[in-house]
């Protein structure tokens, strides 16, 4: 019996001193985290410091559910045996519920389990709006956004500086857009709401203003251009004008060639114009030039006896 009660003595406290060594292996803890943006969950810890052949973790998580179901866990699949020590939890945390989160560090074949201090919450992520630049174009705005979530909608406000009552709102869907300076030139002020529908939270960026340039008076410009075109115009054909006219005149009053008929005729002969052709008590009858010859000489004899 003493001998039975000496083993057992001696049994107990190897396994007690066991015990003590195996705990002095592990750190009381990994220092788990949870970092929460923008609905994107990952938890972090401290790699296990310790002298193992082999090392993974495992996370498992548990929701008001899972505690409702005989205190139950689940496992992570994407985060079972790993040797990273984050794990994204983004899917797997997925209802506006109060979660306890454990990951389990196995080193060889023993193991140590260290739980989040205090229950996660999807509503208690932190909402996060992109990085926004703004940079006047001419008489247009360009917003740059680093980048755009489908999960989260942004609107841009655009006033003019002291005129903030009066802004307009726009919903963003690209990382580039332009917008107009409507009021003309002057100081305009931007900035972006961040809207997480699904927990209803909100979020704005730091108010960005520009300067808008005075657009150019171009009238006076144009008025100006116009009178120097005009005056252009009115010299140059002040120059071309003489000989326009010349040349006008000479191919309305085109002197027509003499017909083949007439032109060996001799030079005494006159030659009747188009006006006394045309005058109507008038008849003129063209001779051969040697009977018109015979023909001068009798009138011309007749004369003389006349004379005489």
């Amino acid at each position: 019996m003493f001998q039975t009660r000496s083993l057992l003595k001696t049994v107990t406290s190897a396994f007690f001193i066991a015990t003590l060594s195996h705990a002095a292996l592990f750190p009381e803890s990994l220092n788990i985290s949870i970092q929460s943006e923008n609905m994107m969950h990952t938890l972090k810890w401290r790699p296990l410091q310790e002298a193992c052949c082999t090392v993974n973790y495992t996370v498992q998580y548990q929701g008001e559910f899972e505690y409702m179901q005989n205190d139950s866990w689940l496992i992570e699949h994407s985060c079972y045996e790993i040797v990273q020590t984050e794990c994204d939890l983004t899917l797997a945390l997925s209802s506006d519920s109060d979660y306890n989160i454990r990951v389990a560090a196995r080193c060889d074949d023993s193991t140590l389990w260290t739980q989040l201090p205090n229950t996660f919450n999807r509503r208690d992520t932190v909402l996060l709006v992109p990085n926004m630049d703004v940079t006047p174009r001419g008489r247009q705005i360009e917003v740059n956004f680093s980048e755009l979530q489908k999960h989260i909608s942004i609107n841009l406000h655009i006033w003019k500086k002291g005129d903030e009552h009066k802004a307009i709102s726009k919903e963003i869907t690209d990382k580039k857009s332009h917008h107009d300076a409507w009021l003309g030139g002057g100081t305009y002020c931007l900035k972006a709401d961040a809207i997480l529908d699904i927990i209803n939270k909100t979020t704005s960026t730091d108010t960005h203003c520009v300067l808008i340039q005075e657009p150019l008076r171009l009238i006076p410009l144009y008025v100006g251009v116009a009178v120097a075109l005009t005056l252009a115009v009115a010299l140059i054909l002040g120059l071309i004008t003489p000989r326009f006219s010349l040349w006008l005149r000479k191919s309305m009053h085109n002197k027509e060639p003499l017909p083949n008929a007439l032109i060996g005729w001799p030079k005494s002969v006159p030659i009747f114009s188009s006006k006394v052709l045309l005058e109507p008590t008038h008849s003129v009858l063209l001779l051969d030039p040697s009977e018109e010859q015979h023909r001068t000489s009798e009138m011309k004899a007749t004369c003389d006896d006349e004379r005489g």
